[in-house]
């Protein structure tokens, strides 16, 4: 557990004080006292406060009896104005339990109204006076009231924290995987929509070509976008088979020549279309029949010949597809099963 930050501030006149607390707390905090360095030329105080403030995590402020009031005529110790304000500050920041005050056992310092209910604990202000040593027992019993009090709030905060993090990490996660779904589907209705564009370019083998560039850049974009993701979701070799499965389906698929009218050779396909007929007539068939069964044998042998070609196409990488799309959605079930059952153990 990492330790918390404690800013401990004072008067200048305190100071000696303040610095006995800091050494008491040095080994299981990461306190840093106020001195006059901390507010350097050029910087106003109330902007090294709220710099410090959110660097902290717990406030102590050292009171000392450095003015005096008079309240309805009668005179009493007090600190001064600017370590109200400086609690004040870091209360409101930091919340209740996490600012305290130090004050002398005596003179009494008598803290706003507006205050009571906050941890205060005390120092021996005979002994503060009487040496380093003196002063470092003068706080001891202070330090141990504080260090419990900050030990307890620390535990708690660290667990809100701690069950914050895992909740904004379930929430990653499961959008990861349901992203990873997306993506899944959208590799699937790539090889789909190329198979649909080709074809409406099947007279044009460059075009046709073009497309399938298109379409495999467009995958790696998607393979490229998810790789935070798949490293939540553990699954990023089985999305890389995915993507590669898929890209060598869509390089391998076959360019429709069968459907292709070239310019060379639209005139001679019509030519022996043409003879087919005159044949048929020759012989004595019916003009219309003789041109029906000749476009029937054409388009007959051109769909055979597509079948063919696009089963064989299948076969290579059907099965590639199948296993690699059926391993990541395994996995990704397994993720979101595992995500629930931590969800549950928290």
């Amino acid at each position: 557990m990492q330790k918390p930050r404690v800013f401990v501030g004072s008067s200048s006149e305190g100071l000696p004080i303040a610095e006995a607390v800091f050494a008491h707390l040095s080994h299981e905090m990461i306190p840093k006292i106020w001195t006059n360095d901390l507010f350097l030329p050029g910087y106003y105080p109330l902007e090294v406060l709220e710099s410090e403030i959110r660097r902290s995590d717990f406030a102590i402020l050292v009171a000392s009896p450095d003015d005096e009031v008079v309240k309805r005529d009668i005179p009493s110790p007090a600190m001064r104005d600017n370590l109200l304000l400086e609690f004040g500050l870091f209360y409101g920041a930091l919340g209740k339990r996490r600012a305290f005050f130090v004050c002398p056992n005596s003179p009494r310092i008598e803290l706003p109204s507006d205050l009571f209910g906050v941890i205060t604990a005390t120092y021996d202000a005979a002994r503060v006076q009487a040496g380093a040593d003196e002063r470092a027992a003068a706080v001891q019993v202070a330090c141990q009231q504080i260090r419990e009090v900050v030990r307890r709030k620390w535990e708690e905060v660290q667990r809100a924290e701690s069950a914050s993090v895992a909740r904004v990490r379930k929430s990653h996660q499961l959008q990861a995987v349901e992203r990873l779904h997306t993506a899944a589907a959208r590799f699937r209705d790539t090889l789909v929509a190329v198979q649909r564009d080709a074809f409406a370019a099947f007279s044009d083998e460059l075009a046709f070509e073009q497309i399938k560039d298109n379409a495999v850049t467009e995958l790696d974009s998607i393979m490229e976008s998810l790789g935070e993701d798949a490293r939540s979701a553990d699954v990023e070799d089985a999305l890389k088979e995915l993507h590669g499965a898929t890209k060598r389906a869509l390089l391998d698929l076959p360019f429709p020549r069968e459907l292709s009218i070239g310019r060379g050779s639209e005139r001679q396909r019509g030519m022996d279309l043409g003879m087919q007929v005159l044949n048929g007539i020759l012989s004595g068939e019916d003009p219309y029949r003789s041109a029906e069964r000749v476009t029937a044998q054409e388009v007959s042998g051109t769909l055979a010949s597509l079948r063919v070609r696009y089963s064989e196409w299948w076969d290579r990488h059907g099965p590639a597809l199948h296993a690699a799309s059926g391993t990541m959605q395994d996995r990704l079930l397994d993720r979101t099963v595992r995500i629930a059952r931590e969800d549950q153990k928290n």
